[in-house]
């Protein structure tokens, strides 16, 4: 959908003869984040599933405080990338100079920019069916989570997902790197805009992209995956 459909669907709220509201963009979140929570995908077989790397900057890494600033995510299916989303998002809260150091995102840059509450139905249309994936994704889901429950009163709680960070130590067992950058050195991948959510997003479907072409053959579907590095994070309290 355009920018324009969405913001269509936000000015569709409709009264109902009983006089209860009917909000059309209510029940289309309700309806991917049943989607996004389904174990179902878990069943398909790693060479025919869609995935979607996802990466989010934010005004600091206070989970329950914190606001996302720049959203970006990646399609990947059959060994290749078939779509890339992002946009920047106009927050609530001043960005701390610490954190404009990180990610060189500053208000001005998005004083023209919507709220999270219309970049997330966007957002979550994009990802559709596809499992997500991302580098210390725990964070992003959290944050995710979070403004969803706050914008829409839904949830994604239980939603599968992959790590690169475990998935690393699936196809490099005494390597104990955890970081980006120790991946894309180890991987060999090209960054550009590091510390931006599209340029990090692309880096991490780098990176797994080569740890796929690299997995043992004995892992054959998603759920092979992702009971590996649930069993990995527990190990680890991750």
């Amino acid at each position: 959908m355009t920018r324009r459909m969405w913001k269509n669907l936000f000015k569709g709220t409709s009264q109902t003869k009983q006089g209860v509201a009917e909000d059309p963009l209510l029940e289309f979140m309700h309806k991917c984040c049943r989607m996004l929570s389904s174990r179902d995908i878990l069943k398909m077989t790693i060479n025919k599933a869609s995935f979607c790397v996802i990466d989010l900057e934010t005004t600091g890494l206070d989970v329950e405080h914190d606001v996302i600033i720049n959203a970006a995510a990646v399609k990947v299916k059959k060994g290749g990338i078939t779509k890339i989303y992002e946009s920047y998002v106009k927050p609530e809260l001043q960005i701390p100079p610490e954190s404009i150091k990180w990610h060189g995102i500053t208000a001005d840059m998005l004083e023209d920019k919507p709220s999270i509450c219309e970049v997330l139905p966007e957002l979550l249309d994009f990802i559709g069916d596809s499992i997500i994936v991302g580098h210390h994704i725990n964070f992003d889901l959290r944050m995710l989570e979070r403004h969803i429950k706050e914008c829409y009163a839904t949830s994604i709680e239980g939603a599968p997902w992959l790590d690169t960070m475990l998935l690393h130590k699936l196809v490099m067992e005494n390597n104990t790197s955890t970081q980006l950058d120790d991946l894309t050195d180890i991987y060999i991948v090209d960054t550009h805009q590091r510390h931006r959510a599209l340029g990090d997003a692309i880096a991490t479907t780098r990176v797994f992209l080569r740890i796929l072409r690299e997995l043992p053959s004995s892992f054959q579907t998603l759920n092979d995956l992702y009971a590996a590095q649930k069993d990995l994070s527990r190990k680890d309290n991750i």
